[in-house]
């Protein structure tokens, strides 16, 4: 049970490298990138997972003995900006993420990735922040993808991580829900592996 899990969540991590590698790729062919500390993005209360990409953070949090804590602060939370976003207090909208390296799929693309638009045509999704800042950055970039410049897409992304796990992996809602039924989920096959092992124990000791 707990095998399964930690598969998925291999496979989520899978995922996530050829997500960091397609940013990182666009960056460096454009210069487009996030202003120094900026963490506007995070302050948004509407961002959303499923739990099957918070599932490798889910575990992490479980290794580090953390879990049981931050699902009450989770479930405290409600629809408050995510719970692991530590804003600066000094500079308005900037901030980081606590848990940076186990961030969901929204966190690694926001920025970077295209939608189709209404002609169906690939564009940039572009950050407000970008558009302000470096608005001559943008529209290459805008022109790059027109021209057939592989950028990471939205939706490629998001069949991809349903298809790893139905169940899993289709339920959208805000970040914050989507841990807390991840740490439910790894909390269970926890209890159930557990469970396992005492039957076998007592089996062996009668």
């Amino acid at each position: 049970m707990l095998a399964a899990i930690s598969q998925l969540a291999e496979k989520v991590f899978l995922l996530y490298r050829q997500i960091d590698e397609q940013t990182a790729a666009l960056q460096a062919a454009t210069g487009l990138q996030c202003p120094s500390g900026c963490g506007q993005c995070c302050e948004n209360p509407d961002v959303e997972a499923t739990p099957l990409e918070v599932l490798p953070l889910a575990l992490e949090l479980f290794r580090r003995g953390e879990a049981l804590m931050w699902l009450e602060r989770l479930e405290e939370s409600g629809n408050s900006i995510c719970v692991f976003y530590r804003p600066d207090p000094v500079i308005k909208g900037n901030g980081r993420c606590s848990m940076y390296s186990w961030r969901p799929t929204i966190c690694r693309l926001f920025g970077f990735a295209t939608v189709k638009n209404k002609q169906g045509q690939l564009e940039l999704a572009a950050c407000i922040r970008h558009k302000q800042i470096m608005p001559e950055v943008v529209c290459q970039t805008q022109e790059a993808i027109a021209n057939g410049f592989l950028a990471p897409n939205f939706s490629d992304f998001s069949i991809t991580i349903a298809a790893i796990d139905p169940y899993l992996g289709r339920a959208r809602m805000s970040i914050n829900q989507a841990v807390a039924m991840a740490i439910k989920r790894v909390g269970l096959m926890f209890q159930l592996a557990e469970s396992a092992d005492t039957e076998t124990g007592e089996g062996v000791q009668g």
